[in-house]
């Protein structure tokens, strides 16, 4: 197994100490040329794969370190030579009882770090081995506290692979495998605690084991003494010799809430897959496909819920930046204290509590690419004046910074608020609004798309079936009914929550009044937008006055029926389905429509 990753947040702490301490970049790759720790400009390249025909690659191949002050025969080799920006590196193996398991390196990116590294070479080197020694005890002392043995490794490898965290238990509940995804978000140290053969409920107090049928589960888990809300499954895998193993899935809710904003992956958003045929949506379409092909400023307004992230998404998808960075940031989810730093990043030591290695503010992330800035209407006074200087000049000032950094963006800005009237209150300067407007676009809410409304919502059961692994749901002709007569403040997201809660409690095959939530029901009736009086019957039914409970047992059953028909259809197969369903004669049926 990759036993690098089981310690890969402890290194970065520790390459982030050196590299401060030593002024120079600290990268370290596993086996498999994956960079598992970086710092400075190896930092946003974590997570990717060095070229196999790079210098890691050698060191891996040669099982021997290389030194280049200078870069030389081995460098030429690589085919990201010419857009490396190292001036000089020492790289060693990594080697735990004989086998490599990675390659760390010290790199040199400007004169002065060159010139120390040349000096203090001998030092260098020796401080590459005294860590190298290091991880072999951490991971040593993993191995022994932990019991991990070589036929497991397999597993461990594959769990590993994965972007959930991962516990396999056997029939006692212990512990046999866990990834480290899991350790990390269980706050598990392997090094000196034993977590290998411990039982799941030392570490997860009130933990329900139970196979959930391939469905994901919410529930409050209890770790470290904190309650938190998680995302998992559990399934049991039957094991040889009659033995059985159980598998825990899961996922911090809180880790996946800005994931879910949008059902489809970020690479398959665009306007090909919007949903909708109304002529205000497809106005919108049309003006943000027309303004995708060029690189000018884009200002999307709409109520909350209408997709302003969805379009922003998909006019970079279709530009000529598709093969660029997209760069998300929401203006209202940041503290104003923290804002400057991470739209315009930081150098290290800007401020107490900062990354010792600087980092990238948000506007630098996206060289090349798109900038998006939602909620702008939110965005600090003080700040719209650096981002003003931004659009126009494009380069930016990290805090704490000495110079100016050229950046290559595309800005596309989205609000739910009338910027004109900011203005008029001196909340929004009058100048950036004309810089950010100059294609503007405007979402329409859902209360004026009325033929997109049922559509949406048939995509959105689909998507949702599709996730809990459910029979596809329909809508009776009641609910769609309702659907059409809402006015939908909450638009698109408000959708999205009432067949959630709907597919939650429905146990057949269709969505009807039952399965809706309350406040939407209740905001129906408050609404009486020509909705049929059955709804008002229905839900005052048990308090009928002067009725016997014959008159009640009839109303009921004739409700119960219409309701099928709504369903089924209003022919003569839609009645014998309805007279199946219910176990009644079809002769019976008719009597019961005909009862006044």
């Amino acid at each position: 197994m990759s036993y690098l990753r089981l310690i890969q947040y402890k290194m970065q702490d520790w390459a982030e100490n050196i590299a401060s301490a030593l002024n120079i970049e600290i990268a370290i790759a596993d086996k498999n040329l994956t960079r598992i720790v970086g710092t400075g400009n190896f930092y946003d390249k974590i997570e990717e794969n060095c070229p196999k025909d790079s210098l890691f690659a050698t060191v891996i191949q040669s099982r021997s370190p290389k030194i280049n002050l200078v870069k030389g025969e081995d460098c030429l080799k690589c085919s990201n030579f010419s857009s490396c920006s190292e001036f000089a590196n020492i790289s060693y193996p990594i080697v735990v009882e004989e086998e490599i398991i990675g390659v760390i390196s010290f790199a040199a990116f400007n004169e002065e770090q060159t010139t120390a590294m040349k000096i203090k070479k001998d030092e260098y080197i020796n401080i590459l081995k005294h860590t190298i020694e290091m991880i072999e005890r951490e991971i040593l002392s993993i191995q022994m506290t932990n019991m991990l043995k070589e036929d497991t490794t397999e597993v461990n490898e594959i769990i590993n692979c994965l972007s959930k965290g991962i516990i396999l238990l056997n029939c006692q509940d212990e512990i046999t495998h866990i990834n480290n995804k899991a350790i990390k978000m269980l706050n598990m140290n392997l090094s000196n605690q034993q977590v290998i053969g411990k039982n799941i409920k030392d570490f997860i107090t009130g933990i329900k084991l139970q196979d959930t049928g391939n469905k994901d589960m919410v529930d409050c888990w209890k770790i470290n003494n904190k309650e938190v809300k998680v995302l998992y499954s559990m399934n049991k895998i039957s094991l040889k010799r009659g033995k059985s193993s159980l598998m825990i899935s899961f996922d911090l809710i809180r880790d996946i809430i800005n994931l879910a904003k949008t059902y489809e992956e970020k690479e398959k958003v665009c306007f090909s897959n919007m949903i909708g045929k109304s002529k205000p949506i497809l106005e919108a379409i049309n003006r943000a496909r027309i303004a995708a092909n060029t690189d000018s400023t884009i200002l999307i307004e709409g109520e909350s819920g209408t997709g302003k992230d969805l379009f922003a998404r998909s006019i970079h998808n279709e530009s000529l930046r598709k093969d660029g960075p997209f760069i998300p940031l929401n203006c209202a989810s940041i503290p104003e204290s923290l804002m400057e730093s991470e739209l315009f990043g930081y150098e290290k030591g800007a401020f107490t509590g900062a990354n010792v290695s600087g980092k990238k503010g948000k506007i630098e992330l996206a060289h090349n690419g798109t900038l998006f800035l939602d909620e702008i209407g939110d965005l600090p006074l003080h700040l719209q004046a650096k981002l003003l200087r931004v659009l126009q000049d494009r380069t930016i000032d990290r805090v704490g910074g000495a110079r100016s950094i050229d950046v290559n963006i595309r800005v596309i800005s989205a609000t739910n608020k009338n910027l004109i009237q900011l203005v008029r209150q001196g909340m929004f300067r009058l100048d950036l609004f004309y810089r950010l407007n100059v294609i503007p676009i405007v979402l329409p809410p859902l209360r004026d798309r009325e033929e997109d409304v049922l559509l949406c919502a048939e995509f959105i059961i689909e998507k949702l079936c599709k996730r809990s692994n459910q029979e596809r749901k329909k809508l009776s002709e009641h609910v769609k009914e309702f659907f059409l007569k809402y006015s939908w403040p909450g638009n698109i997201r408000e959708l999205e929550n009432v067949l959630e809660h709907a597919i939650c409690f429905c146990e057949g095959k269709y969505i009807t009044l039952k399965h809706l939530p309350v406040y939407f029901l209740e905001n129906i009736q408050n609404q009486k937008v020509g909705i049929s009086e059955e709804f008002y019957n229905f839900h005052s039914f048990p308090i009928g006055e002067n009725k016997t409970l014959e008159q009640l047992k009839t109303e009921f059953e004739k409700f119960v029926i219409q309701e099928m028909i709504q369903i089924h259809g209003n022919t003569l197969d839609g009645k014998k389905a309805v007279a199946k369903r219910l176990n009644i004669g079809l002769t019976t049926l008719y009597r019961k429509l005909n009862q006044t």
